[in-house]
């Protein structure tokens, strides 16, 4: 369900800043389950893949039910869509930069022989997640109910993953000075990227777009523009269309422009980035001619 980000009750007082962008969000009906299995559905279909050949799942989500209801739900989940011979494995503790690093954790499998095909699926309810409030990260983002899905395996198609890198501040877990706070993430940004530099040979010019998290335009720009990017290279076009998906931000977005028409060719070389408070991750992806 579409709802607009005004009428939250953090924001009775006084509408979100313009330069934020915020509009809408969503409001998912029913459960975790009933995000991830048309997301993972759609992937496999995407990727041209039977569900029988995925032997690895990794679940990108804090929104699982807890103890042994968590474990039949994911085989009850995996039954249903035919992957009967898929391992599942849970990532988290990094926020919203869970599922990108959980893409380079699959290419690593994948890479590495430790697996042949492996799916990653994001996807919370913020009523889970985040049970506090909608308004995010001192009210850089809106919290909405999301999930996507990815196919990672050794066949060319789709986009080749051409490495990663990941970040943590540890001085931005828990409240803090915000000037302190604000300089510890604008250089949190600027180490990742050296990193993703460093490891991939590329640079900021070479990259046609950034997909990131929904986080306030304003505020990503500045991040990202600290990092050498200019505002015309990062795909916000989602901030005010659905919000901030948690973890499933990066993933949505190149879904979307895809489907929107944007051809791989036309954009060769993108970055999928998830941002939270402390963590980041990102992958580096160039399109791959089918």
């Amino acid at each position: 369900m579409r709802r607009k980000v005004a009428d939250l009750p953090e924001y009775a007082a006084e509408p979100p800043r313009r330069a934020a962008a915020f509009d809408e969000y969503r409001l998912a009906r029913g459960g975790v389950l009933d995000l991830l299995r048309p997301a993972l559905r759609e992937a496999l279909a995407a990727a041209r893949t039977p569900p029988a050949e995925v032997d690895t799942v990794l679940f990108a989500t804090e929104s699982l039910p807890g103890g042994d209801a968590s474990q039949i739900a994911v085989a009850e989940l995996l039954d249903e869509l035919g992957m009967c011979n898929a391992y599942p494995l849970t990532l988290g503790l990094a926020d919203c930069s869970t599922a990108t690093a959980a893409l380079a954790v699959a290419a690593a499998l994948v890479t590495s022989g430790a697996a042949r095909t492996v799916a990653v699926v994001s996807g919370d309810l913020v009523r889970t997640a985040e049970p506090g409030s909608r308004v995010l990260l001192g009210g850089a983002a809106v919290g909405s109910d999301g999930a996507a899905a990815a196919v990672v395996s050794g066949r060319r198609h789709g986009w080749e993953v051409l490495g990663g890198a990941r970040q943590v501040c540890y001085d931005l877990v828990g409240p803090g000075p915000a000037g302190h706070r604000l300089q510890a993430q604008l250089t949190t940004y600027q180490e990742l990227f050296r990193e993703l530099w460093s490891a991939t040979g590329l640079t900021p010019g070479d990259v046609s777009a950034v997909l990131s998290s929904n986080l306030a335009a304003d505020v990503l720009q500045a991040f990202l523009g600290e990092a050498g990017f200019a505002p015309r290279q990062l795909y916000q076009d989602n901030v005010g269309r659905i919000a901030h998906c948690l973890g499933s931000d990066p993933l949505i977005n190149l879904i979307d422009r895809t489907e929107a028409g944007t051809t791989r060719s036309a954009y060769p070389v993108v970055v999928l980035l998830g941002s939270s408070a402390a963590h980041l991750a990102a992958v580096l992806l160039r399109a791959v001619e089918d």
